[in-house]
């Protein structure tokens, strides 16, 4: 038969291991973030690359053909 001791410790373990998956989800993706462009500046600084001469942030991320858009019927 399992104590309250035991008990005790097993809701105890369970706790912490949700306030640890909690705090991860609220920081991870800012620490992530903040990761990913530490390394694109490490990246950067690199003799052996070219920089980049395209201008991604003028595309956008998903385009709709022009013949299926709401904005393109004349009906």
């Amino acid at each position: 038969m399992i104590t309250k001791q035991q008990q005790a410790a097993v809701v105890k373990v369970g706790l912490g291991l949700m306030a640890v998956c909690i705090a991860g989800y609220i920081l991870g993706p800012p620490l992530y973030w903040h990761l990913k462009e530490g390394f694109v500046a490490i990246a950067r600084s690199s003799p052996n690359c070219a920089p980049c001469l395209c201008d991604c942030s003028s595309q956008p991320l998903l385009s709709i053909p022009h013949g299926l858009s709401n904005a393109s019927f004349t009906g």
